[in-house]
């Protein structure tokens, strides 16, 4: 799978399991759509390195897709 317009940030919670709250590398911070709505509650620790895919449709609420997280 390839990947375009990816981005490195911190992931910073899970409201619920279809969002996240992330801290890009520019220092905003930004509401995710996490596409694996599994638990993910070994990976998704405050503070984890994570990669998010900018997405430009206009029709979406978000303009961030978290695609993957560093396990330390």
């Amino acid at each position: 799978m390839k990947y375009n317009h990816v981005v490195c940030a911190t992931f910073l919670s899970r409201p619920n399991r279809f969002i996240a709250q992330v801290r890009l590398a520019d220092g905003r911070e930004e509401t995710v759509h996490v596409k694996n709505t599994g638990r993910c509650k070994e990976l998704l620790q405050p503070n984890a390195l994570i990669y998010v895919q900018r997405n430009d449709n206009p029709a979406r609420k978000t303009k961030l897709d978290l695609i993957t997280v560093e396990k330390n």
